[in-house]
């Protein structure tokens, strides 16, 4: 693996745009740092970035070179030094220490989407029970009560507990509520095969 290979490996490109300053908008898009627009047009993909404005692309060491006007071994160097990769440009790698940071990178990326799934999971639950006790509210008091009115305002206030607590608390306190998070999860998939939205 060259140290080429190696950088590609540990810094993904909308990681690197962030850290110099390319904001992301929703779905990876960016402003586009290589020509003026008023409209994201820049896809910003883990391994590589595309413009559909003025076909800019590459790797994320072609971004660096691109942003700072470097050579590619400098752009290298950039990273390295950026992002305390601790790679020595001037030996072969160490090819241990490549899969410990390989490792942790995929530990890292892991982590981050079973807290976006869990975070996922309250918010569409405590939707649901919203929606629930918007739509399904008595007009009047002879007509009778919908069982998804009732279930609503019986369930809505913990929701909303568990959704500011999750957002309030750390890794460890967000990993000490995860089997509720994976109770309320289930009982969001039959409330939908028993209800509907």
């Amino acid at each position: 693996m060259t140290i080429f290979e190696e950088v590609k490996e540990l810094v993904d490109v909308p990681t690197a745009a962030r850290h110099y300053g390319v904001e992301l908008h929703r779905g990876n898009m960016a402003l586009c740092p290589f020509h003026m627009e008023r409209h994201p047009s820049c896809k910003l993909y883990d391994d590589h970035y595309y413009c559909f404005g003025c076909q800019a692309h590459g790797d994320v060491i072609k971004l660096v070179q691109e942003l700072f006007g470097l050579k590619p071994i400098e752009a290298v160097k950039q990273l390295n030094s950026d992002f305390g990769l601790g790679l020595d440009v001037d030996k072969p790698p160490d090819m241990e220490a490549v899969n410990r940071r390989r490792r942790e990178i995929a530990e890292r990326k892991a982590e981050k989407a079973r807290v976006e799934h869990m975070y996922d999971v309250l918010l569409r639950y405590f939707t649901l029970l919203d929606k629930y006790r918007m739509l399904y509210v008595p007009t009047s008091p002879d007509e009778e009560t919908d069982k998804r009115f009732v279930y609503a305002l019986q369930n809505i206030g913990y929701a909303e507990y568990l959704l500011e607590t999750f957002n309030r608390t750390d890794v460890v306190g967000q990993q000490e509520i995860k089997m509720e998070v994976d109770r309320i999860e289930r009982e969001y998939k039959r409330i939908l095969d028993e209800w509907g939205e």
